[in-house]
């Protein structure tokens, strides 16, 4: 079962690099490049139970380009998993205005355990398939009476320019963990495919808007020909997941379902 949720991202920043700097009172060894890192946003209020390592942010430098959100969470993914943090808390935020053109970012870095417990998004990786673990949220059987799972996933863009250059639109499909469910009942590998395949699906889609948006050499400055490109790309994913549930009866059609997972 598909839940369907749109991300949209109308950051402008209008402004060489944001201002990094990281202050460490814990030491811990590099993590290496593919440990995972997760960012709690600052309305997280989930306790976090490991070694705070320190602070960082990304501010202003004054003339900083390549600063809007996506970027500056990236600088900051850096810098903690080079003091050993696995955990990035924000604790304060300030988007673009007449003062600055970046979105300047705060945040305590922490180490802990297992970051997978605190994971509230999951961004598409061909190396990170969905688990049960990642089905978080409390089952609706409200709406949804006939469903064993649910998967909410969805895809958004942002962009940002500079007085330099035109920026980049930044496209991301990412998992809700908080959102998505499944019953005890449905705890299989078969469903748990069924699933995935959602999960897919949305990435699929995110593919396509990058695309289109190339194609159109569409940039930051035009943000109403982005949202036409997106509200298109939007509602074919939309009919391609009703039509994939659709046609797999929700995965009960096995011979149905392989089909579509050798599509996707």
């Amino acid at each position: 079962m598909k839940k369907l949720n749109v991300l949209l991202l109308f950051l402008l920043a209008l402004s060489c690099s944001p201002k990094l700097k990281s202050n460490v009172i814990t030491s811990f060894n590099p993590l290496e490049k593919d440990d995972l890192v997760i960012v709690l946003k600052i309305s997280d209020d989930q306790l976090i139970e490991g070694d705070k390592v320190g602070s960082v942010k990304a501010t202003d430098n004054g003339m900083s380009v390549n600063c809007t959100y996506y970027e500056n969470i990236n600088s900051l993914k850096k810098l903690a998993m080079q003091s050993g943090a696995n955990v990035i808390k924000i604790t304060r935020q300030k988007i673009p205005d007449k003062w600055s053109t970046c979105n300047r970012l705060w945040a305590d870095i922490y180490r802990v355990d297992d970051p997978k417990l605190l994971e509230t998004q999951i961004e598409w990786s061909e190396d990170r398939k969905l688990t049960w673990d990642d089905f978080k949220g409390k089952p609706d059987r409200e709406n949804y009476p006939n469903a064993l799972a649910l998967t909410n996933s969805g895809f958004g863009y942002e962009s940002g320019n500079n007085m330099f250059k035109e920026g980049e639109v930044f496209v991301q499909s990412v998992f809700n963990t908080n959102s998505s469910w499944v019953l005890q009942e449905g705890r299989t590998d078969y469903v748990l495919r069924h699933e995935q395949i959602h999960f897919d699906i949305t990435e699929i889609y995110s593919r396509k808007l990058r695309k289109e948006l190339a194609d159109a050499k569409v940039t930051s400055s035009e943000l109403l020909r982005a949202k036409t490109i997106f509200d298109k790309v939007f509602n074919e994913m939309q009919k391609r997941q009703e039509k994939y549930d659709r046609e797999t009866a929700r995965g009960d059609k096995t011979e149905t379902q392989e089909n579509w997972e050798a599509i996707v």
